[in-house]
């Protein structure tokens, strides 16, 4: 039996809506933590946003064709993360900019040794520690292997330890 128009656009539109209520839930559960993930890599709450903002939006776009959306999600914040500290490294090198105080003097010293750590080292403390993602995991949304991002975990705790003792 042949379906009318108006009954095919019914089925899209309920189908549209059934992704919409889906990609709200995830965009509601899954916000918060994307950006203080965000807000861990980079250091900054107005990029955090923008990133996150950006990740969501990629999503939405892709909705149809990805299995599995809070990873999918991790990946592209930690990549569009990884586009803005190499630009903020750029800027730098240009101008230096002293970094911000926070209240407790041990975690703003911790803070300054951490943000100078290199992009890749600082995702790795931020996944496994902030996220509490597995290694293998940490190396799916860096795109390396286990033991580039076991290396990157060592070499990075070393120089917190050595500039903080």
């Amino acid at each position: 039996m042949r379906r009318t128009a108006a009954e095919t656009e019914i089925d899209e539109r309920s189908d549209a809506a059934r992704i919409d209520v889906a990609f709200e839930s995830v965009y509601r559960s899954h916000r918060s933590g994307m950006v203080r993930l965000a807000y861990v890599i980079t250091g900054s709450n107005e990029i955090a946003e923008e990133v996150t903002q950006e990740a969501f939006a990629r999503l939405h776009q892709r909705w149809s064709t990805v299995d599995h959306p809070v990873a999918y999600l991790r990946t592209i914040v930690t990549n569009l993360c990884r586009n803005e500290v190499r630009r903020f490294a750029l800027e730098r090198r240009r101008a230096p900019k002293p970094l911000p105080d926070v209240d407790d003097p041990e975690i703003d010293e911790t803070w300054v040794v951490v943000c100078r750590l290199p992009f890749r080292q600082r995702a790795v403390l931020a996944l496994r520690y902030y996220a509490d993602l597995p290694e293998a995991e940490v190396a799916r949304i860096l795109g390396c292997r286990i033991g580039t991002v076991k290396s990157a975990h060592h070499r990075a705790l070393a120089r917190l330890r050595e500039e903080l003792s």
